[in-house]
């Protein structure tokens, strides 16, 4: 089951934004989520978390988390997922945008298994 973790580089408006949209799916605002304990943390620590609470990471990191994930994949390590937007097809302060592509994301592919699984997401049509 396909639930989400934002990292910090997405406001917790776009989680509130998803409750109202679809409450029934599970997410995350890193910047909250256990008490705010990994804001501000490196992004392997939050992969890592993320990994073990079954939440798929959702960020706009296009440039640092990709190593991350090569390493872990050379060393066997798995993670829940990695879901990527890039901000020059969704902008960081469109949080509408970023909330119905999240949504449409888990009506496709809700059900799936995201055990090592890596996507980009982009504005949805209206």
């Amino acid at each position: 089951m396909l639930k989400f973790l934002l990292d910090e580089q997405i406001s917790p408006k776009v989680a509130k934004a998803i409750a109202r949209l679809a409450p029934e799916i599970t997410v995350e605002a890193v910047t909250v989520w256990q008490d705010g304990i990994y804001r501000s943390q490196p992004d392997p620590i939050v992969l890592a978390a993320a990994t073990e609470a079954n939440l798929t990471l959702v960020t706009f990191d296009v440039s640092t988390i990709p190593p991350i994930l090569q390493e872990w994949a050379e060393s066997d390590r798995s993670h829940h997922g990695v879901v990527f937007i890039d901000e020059r097809t969704i902008a960081s302060n469109d949080f509408g945008a970023i909330a119905r592509s999240l949504v449409r994301l888990h009506k496709m592919a809700g059900n799936e298994e995201w055990i090592d699984r890596i996507t980009f997401i982009d504005k949805p049509s209206l």
